[in-house]
């Protein structure tokens, strides 16, 4: 939040001492500027406000970042004011200022409500122009104020009309803000925070680069001589910058990996401020703000504004954007009047405070032993910017709520900043844990954009230049944006962008792939294959490889399991090892002298696309977990392992006779979340499956009930009981028969020998419904479609139900089929409510109670719909012609008895005597022959309705 300045506290800051000053500083007591003193003063106000801002060398000198900041901040206050004198001083008024005068009372009575002080600055969350609209609106509020003040004197009366409008109207805030806008240009030209914080800086390029940061903050203050210790962390820093972008040994020879200083593309983002209860974590949230370019610009404008020394900035992104890599180059890139300290989360001990971190990251990197006050003294009024890097490794890895991480932050920068050590800090993780932690208020979050082709584009520049040499001597191309763009779920990643193309290094893979048109799984089957191949390569030989690459597939594939059956994109080393033994899988390798690997170790250490997390506890203990680097990696491993299992299932049951096959693994993997909530799962299984899959998974289907137990009892993600265990187990398989066959299924092939499929349908429907999790169940009506069928007009035979995918649906709102359903009695309606009232069903609660006023009588039921339905259609139109509007009209004849004294009656008869004019003449022939026809009421009802209609 901005520091609250009055008007002379502003100029008193900038050396300021003049008398007219001193003088309105104490008319009213305290801090407020009376309305006659203001007008009569504006000349002297002027004149020292001008001034002031006029030797901005002297003010904006000075080599204590605290000190600075201020003095511009109370700048831009004068600023604000003297343009607002500056344009009262050029209105004209049809009398006196000396006719203005008001007592003390008078005065503070008047400007009760009114601020005239601490204006809002501009920031890098708050555009200029929206800066201005803020101003605008209190410089409203002062020429309203004003005009208040003349109306309630006594020369208003003498006033004429026309002179009366144009006292002190809408022109004076709309100059004001015309010669503060004029002023701000200037001294942004002068003074380069001014610049910063409005973007008025120029652009040599399209896209800054983050090299532009030491090129705009540099020279903001006086040279100093660095202390040596500083000095040695800033070289520590500056040399990540000659290192390979990536720490990988996965290189074929002769290929380089470029500079993390040459390779590094600065992305877009976006950002905001949220508000209490505001979830950053979501799109949706995001989704509202504007994709910007120039994060030099708006780091350069935080880091310069006071706001820097009050409360964390949090920087946001998916895994593989470029977080970690931001935060090294912005520690090198940082000029001598800043004093970064990078402290990776994952190396310090997760319990200490934010001081401890500090300094262990400090002695990590140097060597040196360092104390927090020592290092910010020794920074000599340069402001100290610590970039707490991985706070989701923090959450994930040790399992501990840190929702007051962000609230510590804030405190310590404020013990600093009381104690004249202002330090500013940034705080990297992933988004997908941003609602897991409480802001301080006027906290600002960033998030790193994907790359767009541009930025990809500029990346491969840089790839392909640094390997020019190596693709010639091994005759391959380089990587092309065709190539690049057609996987662009992926390379819009730095990290994954970097996966693609050391791909592509070995044989042009990657062009050979969109060559072949293989589909994505194959893609994601040819990726995975070929880093295993490569690193196995190393240790064991050739011939054994095969069949290791599979283990090795395997084992990621129960870790993908491990993910989602806990309903997380992560899942810690523990977890993972606990499953693999459960599933009595090989969980350990001797590794020669060394300790033995875990099995999340084995599954995880030689995979580019894997991110592992860690946190350090304070006895030393490192806790891991993992996370695939793009969710869609998992997806394809759930399917992939999914699809060998029941390969291998379908061999086991062509060789057994008398046995059933066992689903023992795949039971045990699909009993504890539902596929549905991942549709890309759903998507790679049907690329990839076998048709033979269906009949196996049906008849497992049928076998489902049978089962007692699972064939893993230690795989336990969580605790479920055996009910919810069999739903999420017959859903997926249910998934799993309609996914690999487009033709359509039948329930009655699912589920064999059941007289009704409708109610054997509509048990399991319960089923799923009552053990999934809300949004477990909508993903599942999403993605499986039920469809009525048979009789004369479909198929021929008994009623059915036939099932579909359909991932890609959106809400249905076509006419529901009813056909199936036998005349409800009398008593329906109230069972129902009975039902629905004894459940707690949200959805259909809501619905009775809409209807609640029309039901009972009006749910009798004729061919098919029932008289509530014919009503609704004709109150609301529903037909889209003529003749669909008859037709309704019609069907009326044959419940006319009920709507003799029904309670929606008179609004029956009025829709349809208003809709006559639009049928032919015929239809309302035989509207009123079939209405009429065979009652008295109905004869009634359509004579009440001829009445209206001809009037």
């Amino acid at each position: 939040m901005a520091r609250e300045y009055r008007y002379a506290d502003a100029v008193r800051l900038l050396g300021g001492d003049d008398p007219a000053v001193r003088a309105l500083d104490t008319v009213l007591g305290v801090a407020t500027l009376g309305l006659w003193d203001l007008i009569d003063a504006k000349g002297e106000l002027i004149r020292v406000g001008n001034d002031l801002l006029g030797r901005w060398r002297d003010w904006r000198a000075g080599k204590e970042w605290r000190g600075r900041t201020d003095r511009i901040e109370a700048a831009h206050t004068i600023l604000v004011l003297t343009a607002f004198f500056e344009a009262l001083d050029g209105i004209e008024l049809p009398f006196s200022a000396r006719e203005l005068r008001m007592s003390k009372s008078e005065q503070v009575t008047l400007l009760r409500g009114v601020d005239l002080g601490s204006p809002v600055c501009p920031s890098p969350q708050l555009p200029f122009e929206e800066a201005k609209s803020v101003i605008l609106v209190r410089y409203e509020r002062l020429r309203g104020a004003l005009r208040s003040f003349a109306e309630g004197l006594s020369l208003w009366e003498r006033l004429q009309e026309h002179q009366r409008e144009w006292v002190f109207d809408s022109s004076l805030a709309t100059a004001a803000i015309r010669r503060y806008e004029d002023g701000y240009r200037r001294l942004a030209m002068d003074v380069p925070e001014f610049g910063f914080w409005s973007a008025m800086v120029e652009h040599q390029a399209t896209r800054a680069r983050l090299a532009d940061l030491a090129r705009l903050l540099d020279g903001l203050a006086p040279a100093r001589a660095q202390d040596a210790q500083l000095a040695a962390l800033g070289k520590l820093h500056q040399a990540a910058l000659r290192r390979p972008v990536a720490e990988t040994g996965d290189v074929p020879a002769g290929l380089a990996l470029p500079s993390l200083g040459d390779a590094y593309v600065t992305p877009r983002f976006r950002s905001g401020r949220p508000e209490r209860a505001e979830d950053p974590s979501q799109e949706a949230w995001w989704s509202e703000r504007e994709v910007r370019d120039g994060l030099p610009r708006f780091l350069a404008g935080y880091l310069t504004s006071p706001e820097a020394g009050r409360t964390p900035l949090m920087v946001l992104g998916q895994p593989g954007a470029g977080k970690s890599v931001l935060t090294k180059v912005l520690a090198a890139r940082l000029p001598a009047d800043f004093v970064p300290v990078r402290v990776p989360l994952r190396d310090v001990a997760a319990g200490a405070d934010v001081q401890e971190q500090i300094e262990q990251a400090v002695y990590q990197l140097s060597g040196e032993r360092l104390h927090w006050p020592d290092l910010a003294r020794a920074a000599d009024g340069a402001l100290p910017v610590v970039i707490l890097d991985g706070f989701d490794e923090l959450l994930q890895a040790t399992g501990v709520r840190q929702s007051d991480y962000l609230a510590k932050v804030a405190r310590f920068q404020q013990r600093e900043l009381d104690a004249g050590r202002a330090v500013a800090v940034i705080v990297t993780s992933r988004t997908a844990v941003a609602d897991r932690v409480d802001y301080p208020e006027g906290s600002l979050v960033t998030r790193l954009e994907p790359f767009d082709l541009e930025e990809i584009e500029q990346w491969l520049e840089v790839w392909n230049h640094a390997n020019a040499a190596y693709f010639d001597e091994a005759g391959l191309r380089p990587l092309s944006m065709e190539v690049a763009r057609a996987q662009r779920n992926l390379a819009e990643q730095p990290l994954l962008l970097l996966m693609l193309a050391l791909y592509d290094a070995y044989g042009n893979a990657l062009r050979r792939n969109l060559a072949d048109r293989i589909g994505e799984a194959e893609l994601y089957e040819r990726l995975m294959r070929a880093f295993a191949e490569r690193e196995l390569e190393k240790s064991h030989p050739r011939e054994r490889i095969p069949a290791l690459v599979e283990k090795e597939l395997l084992l990621l594939g129960i870790v993908a399991f491990a993910m989602f059956n806990r309903g997380r994109q992560w899942a810690t080393a523990a977890e993972v090892d606990a499953d693999v033994e459960a599933l009595r899988l090989s969980a350990r390798r001797p590794t020669s002298l060394a300790t033995p690997l875990t099995a999340g170790e084995q599954a995880f250490g030689r995979f580019f696309f894997v991110h592992q997390a860690q946190a350090t506890r304070d006895g030393g203990e490192i806790l891991q977990t993992y996370e695939f680097l793009h969710a869609t990696f998992g997806e394809f491993l759930i399917a992939r392992l999914i699809g060998r299992l029941l390969d291998d299932m379908v061999v086991q049951e062509s060789r057994l006779v008398v046995e059933e096959v066992s689903d023992g693994m795949l039971g045990t993997l699909l009993s504890w979340s539902t596929l549905s909530t991942r549709p890309p799962v759903i998507t790679f299984l049907r690329e990839s499956a076998d048709p033979a899959w269906r009949g196996l998974a049906t008849r497992l289907f049928a076998l489902a009930d049978l089962r007692d137990q699972l064939a893993h009892p230690g795989y336990r993600p969580w605790t479920a009981g055996p009910a919810r265990r069999n739903a999420y187990y017959t859903a997926n398989l249910l998934k799993v028969a309609l996914a690999c066959d487009p033709a359509r299924l039948l329930w009655s092939r699912v589920r064999p020998g059941h007289e009704d499929p409708f109610t054997e349908w509509r048990r399991f429907a319960l089923l799923w419904r009552s053990q999934l999790a809300n949004e477990e169940w909508d993903s599942l009506t999403r993605v499986v479609r039920a469809t009525s069928v048979g009789g004369a007009a479909d198929v021929g035979g008994p009623a059915d139900l036939e099932l579909a995918l359909d991932t890609g649906s959106t809400w249905d709102l076509t006419p529901m089929d009813t056909s199936w359903i036998a005349p409800p009695d009398t008593g329906a309606y109230l069972r129902a409510r009975q039902g629905v009232l004894f459940s707690f069903l949200p959805h259909e609660t809501l619905f009775l109670h809409a209807l609640e006023p029309v039901l009972g009588a009006a749910l009798s039921w004729n061919g098919g719909k029932s008289l509530l339905r014919e009503i609704l259609e004709i109150l609301v139109l529903r037909g889209p012609n003529e003749d669909g509007r008859a037709r309704s009209y019609l069907a009326l004849a044959e419940y006319v008895h009920y709507l003799s004294d029904h309670v929606i009656t008179e609004a029956v008869i009025r829709a349809i005597a208003g809709d006559m004019a639009t049928l032919r003449e015929s239809q309302v022939s035989e509207v009123v022959d079939e209405v009429s026809r065979g009652s008295i009421a109905g004869q009634r009802l359509m004579s009440r309705i001829l009445r209206l209609h001809s009037r």
